[in-house]
């Protein structure tokens, strides 16, 4: 439960950070070194702002590649998807602070957690921020349930992810 709650510490640090650095370069002299740093409305929902922030190819290939996981892949429950998006030795600590270790471990874990809660869909992700090989990218579930990912990539795939929700 300490490594859970220091997780969720450096994961609002992580978001904290990123949205002062977003509202920086929205100044009127915008930094070219920003080369992507959108803000949209949501086609999900009229009075949603969507806030995506990478500076680098890499970074943005990231975030696309985590819409894949989720829209794609968890949604639609594609658990060969799942696979490749996922290192063969990923780590991952889910939302009560289990941890898997190796795709088969998180694989078993996903599918027992979508038999359990077969509702459990991502409708939007409101707030994707990348840093480096790190993303944070926030999830809206029905019933008005919020969660967050912190990802770390190597080679295009994710090789640690921790779990949040309220």
């Amino acid at each position: 439960m300490y490594k859970q709650s220091i997780l969720v510490g450096i994961a609002t640090i992580f978001v904290t950070i990123s949205v002062i650095n977003y509202m920086h370069f929205q100044a009127p002299a915008q930094s070219t070194a920003v080369m992507a740093l959108e803000q949209q409305t949501s086609s999900s929902s009229s009075n949603q702002t969507d806030i995506v922030v990478a500076r680098t190819p890499e970074e943005k290939a990231n975030l696309e590649r985590f819409d894949q996981l989720d829209f794609e892949s968890w949604n639609t429950r594609n658990w060969t998807l799942f696979q490749e998006i996922h290192g063969p030795d990923v780590l991952v600590v889910d939302f009560s602070g289990n941890t898997t270790r190796g795709i088969g471990q998180h694989l078993d874990w996903a599918t027992a957690f979508t038999s359990a809660e077969p509702e459990s869909k991502v409708l939007a992700h409101p707030i994707k921020i990348a840093a480096g090989n790190w993303t944070a990218v926030t999830g809206t579930l029905p019933g008005n349930h919020t969660m967050i990912t912190l990802a770390h990539w190597e080679d295009g795939r994710i090789a640690e992810e921790y779990l949040f929700s309220n």
